[in-house]
């Protein structure tokens, strides 16, 4: 693990693991919470999930009826935050996506370059990169840590 291998404690990796689930089991509390479910997952994103959400909460409907609220009853909506749930901890649990905030998500190439010239490929047109160092570009959104990550 290239983050525990640079110093970051387990116990970091617990907490925001904890926090994750925690935002996880919120999404049936509102229609709110699951809207931003939906965002930070990516999920229903080419349906426009969390928009359509989004209009039935200017429209003063949720999960729950309340003196400002109607409740929204559908069969559909249940499903739908069910298997929005359950894809959202199997993330956590088998590949590791944990949300990290404020941070960012960097997305790279491998270098082949070196094996390349071992090969017996010529050094002087292969473009290599210097021990320690990436190419990649990142993106500004809500990143995850992959405790299955190789070493840079």
């Amino acid at each position: 693990m290239t983050l525990e291998d640079r110093g970051v404690e387990k116990n970091t990796f617990m907490d925001l693991q904890e926090k994750a689930k925690a935002e996880i089991y919120l999404a049936r509390d509102s229609l709110n919470n699951f809207s931003k479910l939906l965002k930070n997952h990516g999920l229903g994103y080419k349906f426009h999930l969390s928009f359509i959400l989004e209009q039935l909460i200017k429209l003063k409907l949720d999960f729950k009826h309340s003196t400002h609220r109607e409740a929204i009853k559908s069969a559909f909506f249940e499903r739908l935050l069910r298997f929005s749930m359950h894809h959202s901890l199997r993330e956590v649990k088998f590949k590791a996506r944990i949300p990290v905030p404020d941070s960012y998500q960097l997305v790279g190439g491998a270098d082949e370059g070196r094996a390349h010239v071992q090969e017996g490929g010529d050094e002087g047109g292969v473009f290599t990169l210097k021990p320690g160092t990436i190419y990649g570009t990142f993106l500004r959104l809500l990143a995850f840590v992959s405790l299955h990550a190789y070493e840079i």
